[in-house]
């Protein structure tokens, strides 16, 4: 999947722990979920959107990625 694909793409993904949207930074997603703060990789250039591969963020991790929006 190319980034162009994935930007175009990446309104209509949620997580799919919180049904919260999610933001791009470096290789990875983050949920905007504040309670759940969970990341997903990309691998390929695809998003690996399950559950088991979540891995929660810190909050301060958290709010820093999500200030700063797509990055």
């Amino acid at each position: 999947m190319t980034s162009d694909a994935l930007d175009q793409l990446l309104p209509s993904l949620r997580c799919p722990v919180s049904k919260q949207p999610l933001v791009l930074h470096q290789q990875m997603l983050v949920s905007l979920d504040p309670e759940t703060r969970l990341s997903y990789p990309i691998r390929d250039g695809i998003p690996v959107l399950l559950a088991e591969e979540a891995v929660a963020l810190n909050a301060e991790q958290w709010r820093e990625i999500t200030k700063q929006g797509s990055a």
